[in-house]
């Protein structure tokens, strides 16, 4: 158990330093690159991606993820509009869009819950363990050759880890996240935070300038790593590796104060 906490541990650590070169530049600064516009009217195609996971019970699913290609599109092409002054106002304009362009995962969630009876902390694992199985990539705003000039990303590049260039505001939407069906940090927490939000959980995004990493935070009953927002607690978790549990944090972003909450339903 030690090894392999170690071995995730070290894969972070990792994460941390292609976050830390790509991410939490002042926007301000920052160049939005944006692709070619799209037309995606009366567009009723599904992409369609085959989705396998463990949850923290060692319960295995085997699931299809379906998403219209119109949704996808609109979601994106949404997305290369907005001038962002803040992540915050960023990431409130994505999901307040996108929670409307998912139905085919409410569908397969709402199937999974009714048929297993999950209690509310089963249910948000489910949903959390689902994306802990997504593939990490990288997402970069300029090119990839540009990016690789940071030493730890062109080792990751060279083993592997799929990079791609150009990407505005360097995430997925949530749409675009099923979609493409990778993603680096923020895009999972932000498409966590849209799914949970909209199952009336009480969620936050939470980032850090220093660990420049993100990950949620939600308040169900827990022990373990907790951030205090407006007198409640909201538990740490980790979302872009397998195994880490609600109330877990990589020793290496374990100083709490250093973590900020960056969207929750009262922003």
């Amino acid at each position: 158990m030690i090894k392999k906490f170690l071995i995730y541990s070290s894969i972070l650590i990792v994460f941390t330093l292609i976050f830390n070169s790509l991410k939490f530049e002042k926007l301000e600064n920052s160049t939005f690159y944006q692709t070619e516009k799209f037309n995606f009217k009366n567009n009723n195609k599904l992409i369609i991606n085959n989705a396998s996971w463990k949850s923290s019970n060692d319960s295995v699913y085997n699931e299809i993820i379906k998403v219209h290609e119109n949704n996808y599109l609109s979601s994106k092409g949404y997305k290369e509009k907005i001038i962002p002054p803040s992540w915050t106002y960023l990431y409130k304009k994505i999901t307040e869009n996108d929670k409307n362009k998912l139905e085919h995962i409410y569908r397969l969630l709402d199937s999974l819950n009714n048929k297993n009876n999950f209690s509310r902390y089963e249910f948000a694992d489910l949903i959390v363990t689902f994306v802990q199985s997504i593939p990490y990539n990288l997402l970069v705003q300029s090119s990839c050759e540009n990016a690789s000039k940071n030493t730890s990303i062109k080792k990751m590049i060279d083993n592997g880890i799929l990079c791609e260039e150009f990407v505005y505001a360097g995430l997925y939407t949530p749409a675009e996240f099923m979609t493409n069906y990778k993603g680096d940090c923020d895009t999972r927490t932000l498409f966590l935070y849209t799914i949970l939000s909209d199952y009336d959980f009480d969620v936050v995004i939470l980032n850090s300038d220093l660990y420049s990493h993100s990950i949620i935070g939600v308040n169900l009953p827990a022990s373990g790593n907790y951030i205090l927002h407006r007198g409640k607690k909201y538990f740490t978790w980790e979302t872009t590796n397998k195994g880490w549990k609600l109330g877990n944090l990589p020793p290496s972003y374990i100083n709490l104060k250093y973590w900020n909450v960056v969207l929750s339903k009262y922003m």
